[in-house]
């Protein structure tokens, strides 16, 4: 995203690629922190680098009358030192103001304007993000539990193998955002917990994947000892490479089209009724919209069903051999009737 500039010339704010709209904090604030941290302002937003106290400027010294040479020489020096001094000091203080005002700028910049009016109004930047944490970070069991909630409704569908997996890595990531910090290295107590996560979230992955890879499911959750999650996720990977190369898969230009939303179709008299049927994305269901008229099942389409094809197979070597048996009755059936006669 190209940054944005001011209209006479200014500065230009190297703002945060992705934006704030108010339901994206746990996402933003990483984001942030990184685009801030490259541009050395990240401790501006968090406070740990406090404003230096604005400096006085020295007065201007007052030479006695009776003064020697060398007592009016040392005034001048002690003058010019605290004037030194000051001009140091002032430089700080201002560089600070000028580097917070550019946070903060970077901060309105990444967000939304319906939520920038809420944080334009404070002096300094840190006060911004304070505001910003304690309005939309999510904190205690709620954010947990909707946590727990999004990986329940993360499935198959019409994803990916990879695509899956990226999802619900996502949401474990937050979730351990949440929960008390493991340390597996030296704590076993926490390696043995650190295990049971690892196989809870291999049998999600699992469990997750459509019907197609029931044999391969099968395969590995019967595994002792049990698979690890990215053993499990190599396999499943070869297996999807398999079945699309099969055509038991539907293709990813096949999964983009039924995933895109499609044309009101213009109505026309001449077409047949079945032209006008509704489409399998429109009956709603599992799958991402696939669905089968044969099986009944969602996750495919009716020309990718391997037990259509797998019925077609069957159908069509006992065809041959009703033909084969039925010549010799036929011929049976001939010489009765001419010994009947």
């Amino acid at each position: 995203m190209a940054p944005s500039t001011s209209s006479n010339g200014g500065v230009p704010v190297l703002r945060c690629p992705l934006l704030f709209d108010g339901t994206n904090y746990r996402v933003w604030v990483p984001r942030m922190r990184w685009h801030m941290r490259g541009l050395r302002l990240w401790e501006f937003l968090t406070g740990e680098l406090p404003c230096p106290p604005c400096p006085q400027a020295p007065a201007s010294p007052v030479v006695p009358e009776k003064a020697t040479d060398d007592e009016k020489q040392k005034i001048l020096d002690d003058f010019a030192a605290l004037e030194k001094s000051y001009e140091a000091q002032f430089s700080a203080y201002r560089l600070w103001l000028d580097e917070d005002a550019r946070a903060g700028s970077i901060v309105v910049a990444s967000m939304q304007d319906q939520f920038a009016e809420e944080v334009v109004d404070f002096q300094w930047s840190h006060q911004m993000w304070s505001f910003l944490r304690d309005r939309y970070e999510p904190t205690g069991q709620s954010a947990y539990f909707a946590a727990i909630r999004r990986e329940q409704l993360i499935c198959h569908g019409d994803l990916t193998v990879d695509e899956l997996y990226t999802q619900l890595s996502a949401v474990w990531r937050q979730i351990d955002s949440l929960r008390h910090p493991l340390s597996p290295s030296t704590c076993e107590f926490c390696q043995g917990q650190q295990s049971d996560i690892e196989l809870q979230r291999t049998y999600v992955f699992l469990t997750r994947l459509r019907d197609e890879y029931e044999p391969l499911r099968a395969q590995l959750l019967a595994r002792h000892p049990f698979v690890s999650l990215i053993d499990a996720l190599t396999d499943v990977r070869n297996e999807e490479t398999r079945l699309r190369s099969a055509g038991l898969l539907p293709s990813v230009s096949a999964l983009a089209a039924h995933s895109a939303p499609s044309r009101p179709a213009v109505a026309s008299p001449s077409l047949p009724s079945s032209a006008t049927a509704p489409s399998p994305s429109a009956r709603g269901g599992g799958g991402g919209g696939l669905h089968c008229d044969y099986c009944g099942k969602d996750g495919h389409v009716e020309a990718f069903c391997y037990r259509k094809k797998k019925a077609q197979r069957s159908q069509t070597r006992p065809a041959s051999q009703t033909s084969l048996a039925s010549q010799p009755s036929a011929s049976t059936s001939a010489g009765v009737s001419q010994r009947s006669y």
